[in-house]
């Protein structure tokens, strides 16, 4: 589970089929209300005009982004490049996400 700083509060927002697996889907929302429970996290969501609520087992890791550097980018390290094509065709990345401590970029 990815938490979004809150400068990107709405980006994306909504509930809609995602690329990652096969039937995986992305929710974009905030949280409106957590509560702890014995198989997991409790989660309320908000988006638009709709609410969801959905249980985040508690194996799930729970992460955000933080500024890092160079040396994270590590043999065996997960990592999530977006990337722009340009008018003659060649990528360049526009943001590079990097896992630490063993997780792996949720996306």
């Amino acid at each position: 589970m990815l938490v979004l700083p809150e400068s990107a509060r709405g980006s994306g927002e909504g509930h809609y089929p995602w690329d990652l697996t096969p039937e995986s889907m992305m929710t974009n929302a905030t949280i409106a209300a957590a509560v702890d429970q014995e198989d997991g996290r409790a989660l309320t969501l908000k988006y638009k005009d709709s609410e969801n609520r959905i249980i985040v087992p508690k194996d799930v890791p729970i992460v955000t982004f933080t500024p890092g550097d160079r040396s994270l980018l590590a043999p065996g390290a997960g990592i999530l490049v977006s990337v722009v094509k340009q008018p003659d065709g060649t990528m360049t990345a526009s943001r590079v996400v990097v896992g630490k401590d063993g997780v792996k970029p949720p996306m």
